[in-house]
């Protein structure tokens, strides 16, 4: 018998999640405990990163040797499903072609074999895995969306940046007047002023400029 772990990371987690490192260790150490208190010891571990969301388990590289390596005894155990799948009909088909062959599939979070025929998943189990999967999905295309927005410079709400106006068709341009401004705050932080002795010698009776938009700029700068 062998024991698989299998993860994978998506394009956008790669990209937004700076938690991601610190995720994969928890879930790789709850995969380690789950096989330990079995008796079992991960043979090897695999991980897809940056994938698409909706590219299947045999269409990401690691997936796909899993799947041409995985024989009659051996056991493939994951995270949780989303971790795995994208959607509840790829966990179904999975989990029959599994059967089929004699390979075990364990899922942390649910406690569970998914292919053992003697395990049913309670209502309440389903729902929530078929929600979290939906919910998982909806958000990924949700991201992706804002993702290639902001690629192409466009406005998505928020705090207006400093230095910055929105034009009409959505994207940020330079404001002249800012940007001057902003070339003043530069200046006078090189020159080690303070955040208020900033705010004060930029600020006009017309345009207040408060120490905190100050610090924001300097952030955002420093980011």
């Amino acid at each position: 018998m062998t024991v698989y772990a299998y993860s994978r990371t998506t394009q956008l987690e790669e990209v937004e999640d700076a938690t991601l490192s610190a995720v994969l260790e928890s879930e790789a150490l709850t995969v380690q405990t789950y096989c330990l208190a079995r008796g079992w010891f991960v043979t090897q571990n695999l991980l897809d990163r940056a994938c698409r969301w909706d590219l299947g388990l045999s269409d990401r590289p690691q997936g796909a040797a899993l799947l041409a390596t995985l024989k009659e005894g051996d056991v493939l155990v994951c995270a949780q499903v989303q971790r795995l799948c994208s959607s509840t009909s790829e966990i179904d088909k999975l989990i029959n072609c599994l059967r089929e062959r004699g390979v075990a599939l364990h899922c942390c979070d649910l406690e569970a074999e998914l292919t053992n025929d003697a395990y049913t998943l309670a209502f309440s189990e389903a729902a929530a895995l078929f929600a979290g999967l939906e919910a998982r999905r909806s958000a990924e295309r949700i991201k992706g969306v804002k993702h290639k927005q902001r690629e192409k410079g466009r406005f998505l709400g928020g705090s207006r940046p400093f230095g910055f106006s929105v034009h009409e068709n959505g994207k940020l341009i330079e404001n002249p007047t800012e940007q001057r401004t902003l070339e003043k705050i530069f200046e006078l932080k090189r020159q080690g002023k303070s955040l208020r002795a900033i705010s004060a010698a930029v600020s006009t009776p017309m345009t207040p400029i408060s120490f905190k938009t100050v610090q924001r700029v300097l952030q955002r700068t420093a980011g």
